[in-house]
Formats: C-alpha cells, sequence, structure tokens
C-alpha cells in the first residue's frame, strides 16, 4: 500500500512539473497572451455550451440540436452530460463585454471548471480518481516523432503518458449565444437565420491550484475519515474560467428553396444544419485567430512537400500552412521565427485518427510561395477563408473595368485549387447606326463559372476556366437590353507576396441568342437580330490585367 501511495505521488508530481514548467508570471494567473508564440503542438480539449432562455424555445431547440453535432476530430470532445446552460431574458440586451462577465461568473457559480477537472481525471461516483482518461489523452496527442522519442527513453512508454497531464493547460470551455434565431417560411423558400455570439473561456490549473488539487487527491490506503474529508474537500474547491477570445455578430444560415427538391427538409433538418454551422464557424475563426489552437509540425518530406498532418488534425483540402525555420538570434539567445514557405494541402490527406506508431501516413501539400521547403522544417496551421478579390481592367472587343470573386470550392470537394468564380465587368462604347437610335452605351456584365488552378512553378498558376454570364445596357426608350454570353480561357498569376498575385487573363466572349428588351412601360420582347449584329466586335478574344488578393 505505501508502495502505491508513493507511485501516485510521483506521477501527480510529474503532473505539477508539466503543468507549470515554463510558465510565466502571467500565465500562472490565467492571462495567457492568445498570440504568444508556443514551438510544439498540443490537442486542445473544448467544452461546448449552448445558452438558452426562459420562454425562448428556439434557444432550447437550438441547444438540443447542438447535442447531435458530429465534432471535429481536431479537439478533445471535452463536453459534460448537459450542453445548455439558461440565463436570464435581459443577457442578450447586456453589452459583448457585459455579457463575458456575466458568463464568467455563471460558470464558476455552477463549478464548470471543477467539473471539467473532474473529467480529466475520471472521478468516479465513491469520489476517487484515476489516471486512465488522461493517459489516454496523452496517448493519441503524441506524434510519431513524440512516440520515436519516446523510444528511445528509458521510460518509454510513460513519456507518452505524462505528456497526458500537460493537455489539462489547454483547456477551454466554448460558448455559442444565439441572439436573434428566426425561423421563416414562404412560398418559394423555408429555413433559419441566427446572428450568434462567440465566447472562449480558458481553464485556469495554474501552480497554486494543482498544489491544492493534488492535496485533497484520495488514495485507497488513506484512513477512511481522511479519504472522506478530501473527497468533501474537493466539492469546494474553485478552479475559475479566464475570458480568452471572443468574437460578436457572426451570422449562420440554413434556408431551402422548395423548386429545388422533391423532398423539402424539416425545419428540424434545417435547425441541426444552422447550428451545425454556427458551431463551424466559431471554430473556423479560433483556429484562424488563435496561435494555441494552430497545429505545428514538422516537415516529413519533399518532393512532394509531405507532413504527419492529417484528419486527426481536422486537415483539409486547400487549408493553408506557414512553412517556418528557427534561426538562432546570437543577441537575444533565442530562436527566431523565419517564415520560408506558405503550402496548401492536397486532396490527399491521411486518415491518422488513433494511436500514433512512429509508422502513420503522411499528407501531401502544394508549394504556392517561397524558397526551398526542407525536412525538419515547422509547418503551422494558418487558416484563411479561401477568398479571392480580383480587380483590373480588360481591353479588346469587350473592355472596361472588371473585378472578381474566387472562393476555393477544393475545401469541399477536396480538389486542390478548384475555384467558383463571379465576376462583374463595366465598359463605355460608342456604336453608330444601331436599332436602339443612341450612339453612346454603358454596358454591364456578370458571370458565373469554374476554374481548376494547375501550379506551374512555386509562385505560378494557371487557371483555366469557363463561365456563364449576361451582358446588358440600357437608353432613354428601353430600360433594359440584354443577351446571354459564353465566356472562357486562362488565367496566369504570379505572387508578389503570398497572398498578393499580378493576374494576367485572356478571355474570350462568345454571345448567343437574340437579344432581349424591355421597354419603360414594362413590354418584354425578344428581337429578331443578335448581340453582335447591332454592337459589332463584342465578342472574340479580351485581355485584362489586374492584382488578386488572398484572405
Amino acid at each position: 500500500m505505501l508502495f502505491m501511495k508513493t507511485s501516485l505521488h510521483y506521477v501527480l508530481g510529474i503532473v505539477f512539473l508539466f503543468l507549470t514548467y515554463g510558465m510565466s508570471s502571467k500565465d500562472a494567473f490565467g492571462q495567457d497572451n492568445p498570440q504568444k508564440s508556443e514551438s510544439e503542438y498540443s490537442r486542445p480539449s473544448v467544452t461546448l455550451f449552448f445558452t438558452t432562455f426562459p420562454g425562448d424555445n428556439n434557444s432550447e431547440k437550438a441547444a438540443l440540436s447542438a447535442k447531435k453535432i458530429a465534432f471535429t476530430d481536431k479537439y478533445f470532445n471535452h463536453n459534460l452530460n448537459e450542453i445548455s446552460i439558461e440565463l436570464n431574458k435581459n443577457f442578450k440586451d447586456l453589452s459583448y463585454d457585459a455579457k463575458k462577465i456575466e458568463l464568467k461568473k455563471y460558470l464558476d457559480k455552477e463549478g464548470i471548471g471543477r467539473k471539467m477537472i473532474a473529467k480529466w481525471f475520471s472521478r468516479q461516483p465513491d469520489g476517487m480518481f484515476n489516471l486512465d482518461y488522461i493517459h489516454q489523452c496523452g496517448l493519441y496527442n503524441a506524434s510519431d516523432q513524440d512516440v520515436m522519442m519516446s523510444g528511445a527513453a528509458k521510460r518509454g512508454e510513460a513519456v507518452l503518458f505524462d505528456a497526458g497531464e500537460k493537455l489539462v493547460n489547454k483547456t477551454y470551455v466554448l460558448v455559442i449565444s444565439p441572439k436573434e434565431l428566426i425561423y421563416s417560411d414562404d412560398k418559394t423558400s423555408h429555413g433559419w437565420s441566427s446572428t450568434f455570439d462567440v465566447f472562449l473561456y480558458k481553464l485556469n490549473f495554474d501552480s497554486e491550484v494543482v498544489s491544492r488539487f493534488y492535496e485533497q487527491w484520495p488514495f485507497d490506503d488513506d484512513p477512511a475519515n481522511i479519504k472522506d474529508a478530501k473527497i468533501a474537500a474537493f466539492d469546494t474547491l474553485s478552479f475559475s474560467l479566464s475570458s480568452f477570445y471572443g468574437k460578436q455578430g457572426m451570422s449562420a444560415t440554413s434556408t431551402e428553396i422548395y423548386a429545388l427538391t422533391k423532398n423539402p427538409k424539416t425545419s428540424d433538418q434545417l435547425l441541426d444544419e444552422a447550428v451545425k454551422q454556427m458551431y463551424d464557424d466559431a471554430l473556423f475563426n479560433i483556429d484562424k485567430d488563435l496561435e494555441p489552437f494552430r497545429v505545428k509540425m514538422n516537415v516529413s518530406g519533399t518532393h512532394p512537400i509531405r507532413s504527419k498532418i492529417g484528419k486527426k488534425e481536422g486537415l483539409r483540402c486547400d487549408q493553408r500552412y506557414f512553412v517556418y525555420e528557427y534561426v538562432w538570434n546570437e543577441k537575444t539567445g533565442t530562436a527566431d521565427q523565419n517564415r520560408k514557405a506558405v503550402v496548401r494541402a492536397t486532396g490527399k490527406i491521411t486518415d491518422n485518427r488513433g494511436v500514433a506508431t512512429g509508422a502513420s501516413g503522411e499528407s501531401k501539400f502544394y508549394q504556392v510561395y517561397g524558397g526551398t521547403v526542407r525536412q525538419g522544417m515547422v509547418m503551422q496551421q494558418r487558416n484563411d477563408f479561401g477568398l479571392s478579390l480580383i480587380a483590373g481592367y480588360e481591353v479588346g472587343g469587350i473592355g472596361g473595368f472588371d473585378a472578381q470573386l474566387w472562393f476555393r470550392a477544393g475545401m469541399f470537394l477536396n480538389v486542390p485549387s478548384l475555384y467558383l468564380m463571379a465576376d462583374i465587368g463595366f465598359d463605355a462604347q460608342t456604336y453608330e447606326d444601331t436599332y436602339f437610335t443612341e450612339d453612346d452605351f454603358t454596358f454591364l456584365r456578370y458571370s458565373f463559372g469554374l476554374g481548376k488552378g494547375i501550379r506551374l512553378a512555386r509562385i505560378v498558376e494557371l487557371t483555366p476556366y469557363a463561365a456563364y454570364g449576361i451582358e446588358s445596357t440600357s437608353t432613354d426608350h428601353y430600360k433594359d437590353i440584354s443577351t446571354s454570353y459564353m465566356k472562357g480561357g486562362g488565367i496566369l498569376g504570379i505572387n508578389i507576396t503570398h497572398n498578393l498575385s499580378i493576374m494576367g487573363h485572356l478571355n474570350f466572349y462568345a454571345p448567343f441568342g437574340n437579344v432581349d428588351t424591355e421597354t419603360e412601360d414594362g413590354d418584354k420582347v425578344t428581337e429578331d437580330f443578335t448581340w453582335t449584329d447591332q454592337f459589332t466586335d463584342r465578342s472574340g478574344m479580351s485581355l485584362m490585367f489586374g492584382l488578386r488578393l488572398e484572405f
């Protein structure tokens, strides 16, 4: 018995060392800098709550729907038995800062931090603890590199067990609070729309708290009165939470157009989708903005670039990573981060969900900017929205100012550099002797299409594309004169920085069909002539030059 007690004291001592090693004085009071650089990545754990309000049936339905969410593989799912927290109705009327304070008071009062610790250390109904769950998390969190290092260490797998304890200090509470959650149904469509606030809190598990917790750990060989006292004392301990991050006024929608489906979804099914979107959007912004949530892993190979990041870390096609080299700074005596390249994931993503064995598969990446990537460099997740804004000037048969918006659809279709494209352009030209009598015309055109990027070099991408569009103009007598056109060609982009490119477009326009007109009186007519009959040379090849900004 004495040996068992001594061993547990030893293990808990290791917990203390892992959790307190490297803490600054600010960290010890739960005031972590969300952007503080971290050289290693440990999987965060997230406890999710949705707020509900008395008499607000929609918020209660959303909280029930949240229980159906398929939670991401990137975090430990640290949810408790209940996923909803009921607040006073006047909470919605508070300022965002006041909401943060009220939520913290609520979480502390309800002992949420204590419940999270109880889950980490597998507190049993009789009040006893064990380390099984935290050891399992340590094993799951370990990378192949950790496994190989532990194999060289005398303590072997115990090193991986111990790695679990430091995960406790990366425990977070995510609260999603709907401000408005409205269902609408009319003759054409139905669905849910919501605005909501996001609050993220971090569990404070500093050296002082660890010491108090350690003192109340009940051992099997403790005298009954001491054991009972420790079990009772745990319920009085305060494990507080600190506000770590937040975002207000976010929105989510899930709608369905009746004409596009034979089997419309139910209101509950659409609500499930809206709630899942709220959760996904909250985590996307957390990943994008917060250093502790960014995956970090070494480059394991080149030609092509590879790393042992995969589904276990929530990797998706076209997700962006920065590649860093650490260079020793003699003046400061520290290693400085030097960004060497920017890469994105291909569609070849390894399924590494499970305990690392040292022989996990590799995901492949393609380089979009920077210099030579070498094995051993550090890759860090740096999410972007997958959007590009392009602005330029076009010359040729169809010219003028042109603006485009691209979206990386490969994130959802698992095809790298696959773009959904929307385009709008303006052009002013003079045409004499037309059916419309006037000479000066201002044209508006817009199109929607699909493009596929082909990486020719690190900083060069060629994107063949095809699109469908409409061009229109107007006169004193016709408020709308329009035709349809097909558009295709190739776009060459050369990166100036990792998110800014010089663009050159070779476009080919092909109007088709007769001209549609609408008079000022509202009369609509399809004329018996084509677009180029009246506007000669408004077809064929055009060139555009511009800039592309990715964000």
